[in-house]
């Protein structure tokens, strides 16, 4: 069962739901949590669901159970708001990613979304050289020129696991559409300078601007719990193309 629990029901204008989740090198979640602090977005809805893992953290002197939360701003310059997503883990299963990815749809299809974009990582080879390149996918063909016109590299193969995937592949079947912003990485627990390139690429795109000074300090306020990895079909743990 999710629970969407309300603390503020703020009329948005033609929003964009943008989602940084964890994932590998934590680039999405990073670049969400920071655009969050550096927009002043306000917390208007609160995520429970079953198809989280079943932990419970220990948050300001209390233990609480793991969730997603939704944000709302609207950055300077934009006749638009943007709603913020982040969560504490993914879904823990297959099944669940695919669950709670059809719920969060449906709320944003009530909120008048019309984009939904993720921030996520492309995972590269240990001998190639990062150079703050950006890979980037879409479910439309318009959304695919708008990637081109602002500098992201289309994706080329490989695969886009879980929510950050599902999320804008399923957009157009509500009416939506959908794109995906991945900063290339080497891996590891933070990769704040695929952060800062995925937020470089997210700004140019929608046509807002954020200073990005700060991100390297506010990067140490992440969570310093690993959530647990997704669970990918046999043959495919060691394949180095895929993307989270």
């Amino acid at each position: 069962m999710t629970r969407f629990n309300y603390l503020d029901r703020p009329k948005l204008k033609r929003p964009v739901l943008v989602a940084g989740l964890p994932g590998i090198a934590n680039i999405g979640k990073l670049a969400a949590e920071y655009l969050v602090y550096k927009l002043k977005a306000e917390k208007f809805v609160e995520l429970y669901s079953e198809h989280f893992p079943e932990w419970v953290i220990q948050e300001d002197g209390a233990l609480k159970t793991l969730k997603m939360d939704f944000f709302h701003a609207r950055p300077a310059g934009l006749k638009h708001d943007l709603i913020l997503a982040t969560a504490d883990a993914q879904a823990a299963t297959p099944v669940g990613q695919y669950v709670l990815t059809g719920e969060i749809l449906d709320f944003a299809e009530k909120q008048g979304v019309e984009t939904v974009g993720t921030m996520a990582a492309y995972v590269i080879s240990p001998n190639e050289t990062i150079d703050g390149t950006v890979v980037g996918a879409a479910s439309q063909p318009e959304m695919t020129k708008l990637l081109k016109k602002h500098g992201v590299k289309l994706l080329d193969g490989g695969m886009i696991v879980g929510m950050n995937g599902l999320l804008p592949a399923l957009a157009p079947v509500q009416g939506m559409r959908g794109f995906c912003l991945l900063g290339t990485t080497k891996g590891g627990m933070l990769d704040v300078r695929a952060s800062e390139a995925v937020l470089r690429a997210l700004s140019s795109m929608l046509g807002f601007n954020v200073n990005l000074q700060e991100l390297h300090q506010h990067a140490a306020t992440l969570p310093k719990f690993k959530s647990p990895a997704l669970r990918l079909p046999k043959g495919l743990e060691d394949e180095p193309s895929y993307i989270r």
